[in-house]
């Protein structure tokens, strides 16, 4: 009987698709600013980004536009994959100017490191919803908006808009670049960011 591999030999042989999965685990772990609403911990990247996805099946009726829910779930699933190699980007925050410039530099190392047709799809994927090309990029981009102001709402005691002093109107703004893709769901946002403000729970200006 031959004898068995050693652990390096196994995941030195491993493909290189799996060696990418392997390290987009990390998302697991990726901390986003924003609470989770039923907790007072923070959400993970790949939390988020299961509930956007979820999240694209569940309102897709309330999109204006017809859109191709299984290609919207992949967008989704995808779209913050680069945050395992530049970590994650508060939208709020003073680094959101070089988020561009760092996130197609992690999209190029995805596929230097990784080269195959995984990889090439993964970046595909991930240029279709940064360009904002189509009606599905652009839902997901809504739904991407949207969560996080429900949930900093519904958790205000934990909110990154309290740990931040952020302010309404750059809630509003980041919610209006995306409002047509979220048809009434934006007002729906609206009616959140001025109750947050009434409340104290979300600074006014």
């Amino acid at each position: 009987m031959a004898s068995p591999d050693s652990r390096e030999e196994i995941l030195d042989s491993l493909p290189v698709e799996v060696s990418l999965l392997r390290r987009l685990e990390s998302l697991k772990e990726l901390e986003r600013q924003n609470p989770l609403g039923c907790s007072p911990r923070k959400e993970r990247v790949a939390e988020h980004s299961w509930h956007i996805g979820i999240g694209v099946v569940l309102l897709a009726q309330y999109c204006p536009t017809d859109v191709d829910i299984s290609r919207a779930v992949l967008l989704a699933t995808v779209h913050d994959v680069v945050e395992a190699f530049v970590g994650d980007t508060f939208a709020f925050g003073n680094d959101v100017a070089g988020q561009q410039s760092r996130e197609e530099s992690a999209v190029a190392e995805i596929c230097s490191k990784f080269p195959g047709p995984g990889a090439t799809l993964l970046a595909g994927l991930w240029e279709e919803y940064e360009s904002q090309s189509t009606p599905e990029a652009r839902f997901v981009k809504g739904i991407d908006a949207f969560l996080p102001i429900l949930l900093n709402f519904v958790n205000p005691e934990n909110s990154s808009w309290r740990e931040h002093s952020v302010s309404a109107s750059k809630v509003t703004k980041r919610l209006e670049r995306v409002a047509t893709s979220l048809g009434p769901l934006a007002d729906l946002n609206r009616r959140m960011i001025s109750q947050a403000v009434a409340e104290g729970h979300l600074a006014d200006g």
